[in-house]
C-alpha cells in the first residue's frame, strides 16, 4: 500500500514538472515570436484585426502554432495530473467532491482542446484565402470563456483536498483559492486591461503545478481516511 501511494506521489511530482516547464515554454516561445499567442483569440478580436495580425508575419504564424502544439500537450499532462489527484484525495474529500472537480477539469481539457483546433483551423483558412467571420471569433471567445469558468470551479473545489494535506498543501490551496477570483477579475475588466490579469493567471499556473510536484516529490505517506463528519466540513471551509 505505502509503495502503491509512493508511486503515486512520484507520478504526480513528475506531472505538475511537465505541466509548469510547458508553460514555461510556452511563455519563451511566445515572447521569442513577438508576443502573439492564442490569447488573442480569447477577447473576439475582429477579422481585421486577425488579419493584420497573421499578414506578412511568418514570426507570428510560427509562434501560433508553437503555442497550440504546446498547450495541446499541456492539456494533456493537466488532465493525467488531476486525474491521478482525483484518485491521491480520495480519502480526504467525499467523492462528490472529487467527482464535480474531476469533471470540471475534464471539461476545461475539453474545451482546450475545442479552442486550440478552432485556432488552427481558422489559421489553416485564412492561409488559404479564406475570410474569416465575426461568429467564428466571438465563439472562440465563449469556448475560452467557458474553458476558464470550469477550471475555476474544479480549482476551487481541489483546493480543499490540498489545504487537508498540510504543510506546502495549504499554500497550494491558497494560490487556487486565489486563482479563481482574479479570474472573476479578468472576465471582468475591459479588453484594454485583460492582460496583466492574464499574465497573473499564468503565475499561478506555474506556481500551482511547480509547487505541487515539490509537494508530492516530498510526500513519504499515504492519503489518510477522513474522519466521520468530515466531509460535510470541506465545501463549508477548510478544516485545521
Amino acid at each position: 500500500m505505502v509503495r502503491v501511494a509512493m508511486a503515486l506521489n512520484r507520478t504526480l511530482a513528475a506531472l505538475g514538472f511537465l505541466a509548469a516547464a510547458i508553460v514555461l515554454c510556452m511563455v519563451a516561445g511566445i515572447l521569442a515570436t513577438g508576443g502573439f499567442s492564442q490569447e488573442f483569440f480569447e477577447l473576439s478580436p475582429s477579422p481585421a484585426a486577425v488579419a493584420a495580425q497573421l499578414t506578412d508575419q511568418p514570426a507570428h504564424t510560427f509562434g501560433l502554432r508553437l503555442n497550440v502544439g504546446l498547450d495541446n500537450l499541456f492539456i494533456i499532462a493537466y488532465s493525467a495530473f488531476f486525474v491521478l489527484l482525483a484518485v491521491r484525495l480520495r480519502g480526504l474529500l467525499s467523492p462528490i467532491t472529487i467527482g464535480v472537480a474531476l469533471g470540471a477539469l475534464l471539461l476545461t481539457a475539453l474545451l482546450d482542446a475545442v479552442e486550440n483546433h478552432h485556432i488552427l483551423l481558422m489559421l489553416h483558412a485564412f492561409q488559404h484565402s479564406e475570410p474569416l467571420s465575426a461568429e467564428q471569433l466571438e465563439f472562440q471567445m465563449v469556448a475560452s470563456n467557458l474553458k476558464f469558468h470550469a477550471s475555476y470551479l474544479g480549482a476551487f473545489l481541489f483546493a480543499f483536498g490540498f489545504y487537508r494535506l498540510g504543510g506546502l498543501g495549504r499554500v497550494i490551496a491558497w494560490l487556487l483559492w486565489l486563482y479563481v477570483p482574479l479570474g472573476m477579475i479578468a472576465f471582468a475588466v475591459p479588453v484594454e486591461i485583460v492582460t496583466p490579469f492574464a499574465l497573473a493567471r499564468t503565475v499561478f499556473f506555474i506556481l500551482a503545478f511547480a509547487l505541487g510536484g515539490i509537494y508530492f516529490l516530498r510526500d513519504k505517506g499515504a492519503p489518510s481516511a477522513a474522519a466521520p463528519g468530515d466531509h460535510a466540513q470541506e465545501i463549508s471551509g477548510p478544516r485545521a
